[in-house]
């Protein structure tokens, strides 16, 4: 209960304009049936902005240079009159609220432009006009494209038709799952599995990519994803040590309460690796995953990690930082994000995103003293 609390209370916060360039609404469970039906009966869009701000480098880089940006005064003008939502991707009780609503995403951060009609009831029931994945550079001209008309899985379809390659099916497929439309996308798969011109490592990559987008990421359905990635391990059995397989199967096994299964895998796979990439997913794992039943481990594997490798401190400090907020302990995430701060210095690539967290976390235990 204090956590959806806190997170009630940050949303709040994060709400307030505070000269922003975006106007996000205030919004709960309870409060948006009627935004849905105000957006509905003015005819307005929805914009629904997916998003994880306390590690998403994604979702920190498009807040601080466009929707929170007070210079970005084109995407201010844009919005006016929408209804704009951002909504937590993995924490509750947003998680469940997005489930509740029947959207799926596949990934953070995602925004959605929709167009509800009277009488629908869930985000789900709205016609999607747009999903834009991630922060690319042509982000605000997306969004307009699509304000005025502008149909991605139909531009993509003339693409196939016109260019007929490898490229081209792939960006269909995944148009098709930025829609939520998984059974489009698998058709869409199955006909890229079949050219020819596919390399085995292609061939391996783009099935796994075809079973685990659409089965585990958009309709998280992890019963059927762990009998496909048994089916894919089978067809490429060298693919049994493939980083995203692994991960795809612990996160399903966690997903179902399989906790035997999962940990039994994470020992062979992550645990005492000497390698920092290795230590760094299994991490990232643990401060996702939905049981909670790797956070203490995965806290003192992150302390160990910030001494084992020291050329990597800045990673590992943020790793760090955001488990021990998922724990609850802002004070000591606040800390850690700091030290992350610090040692990676403005020169460094991710400097903005350790930045960024440690402004989400302050908000957070700001919200929290109020």
């Amino acid at each position: 209960m204090a956590r959806m609390i806190v997170l009630a209370l940050l949303m709040l916060c994060l709400a307030a304009p505070a000269g922003g360039a975006v106007r996000f609404a205030d919004w709960s469970a309870e409060s948006f049936p009627g935004l849905m039906a105000e957006a509905a009966t003015g005819e307005r869009f929805i914009m629904v902005v997916i998003t994880q701000p306390d590690w998403c480098p994604g979702c920190i880089e498009l807040d601080r240079k466009l929707l929170r940006n007070p210079a970005a005064t084109d995407v201010a003008a844009l919005t006016r009159d929408w209804v704009v939502l951002e909504v937590m991707g993995y924490d509750e009780p947003d998680a469940g609220f997005l489930a509740a609503q029947g959207v799926g995403f596949l990934g953070t951060p995602t925004t959605l432009l929709l167009q509800p009609r009277a009488g629908d009831r869930r985000l789900g029931d709205a016609r999607q006009v747009a999903a834009v994945v991630g922060f690319p550079d042509d982000y605000l001209e997306r969004l307009e494209r699509a304000a005025n008309g502008f149909d991605a899985i139909g531009a993509a379809q003339a693409r196939v038709r016109e260019q007929n390659d490898v490229q081209s099916l792939r960006d269909l497929a995944l148009a098709y799952l930025a829609a939520g439309d998984a059974g489009a996308a698998r058709r869409v798969y199955q006909s890229l599995l079949l050219r020819e011109e596919l390399s085995p490592e292609q061939r391996r990559e783009i099935a796994l990519e075809s079973l685990v987008q659409p089965t585990q990421r958009v309709e998280k359905d992890h019963r059927r994803a762990l009998l496909e990635l048994d089916a894919w391990v089978e067809a490429f059995p060298d693919g049994r040590e493939s980083p995203d397989y692994v991960y795809a199967r612990v996160w399903s096994m966690l997903a179902l309460g399989e906790h035997d299964a999962a940990m039994a895998l994470i020992r062979s796979f992550y645990l005492d690796s000497e390698e920092p990439g290795r230590v760094a997913s299994y991490l990232y794992l643990a401060f996702r995953d939905p049981s909670d039943l790797l956070l203490e481990d995965a806290e003192s594997r992150a302390r160990a990690a910030i001494l084992r490798f020291p050329d990597q401190e800045a990673r590992f400090q943020a790793a760090h930082g955001r488990i021990l907020r998922r724990q609850g302990r802002f004070d000591e995430a606040e800390q850690a994000f700091g030290r992350a701060v610090q040692a990676a210095g403005e020169d460094d690539p991710n400097y903005g995103t350790y930045l960024g967290q440690l402004e989400f976390v302050r908000n957070e235990r700001a919200a929290l003293a109020d």
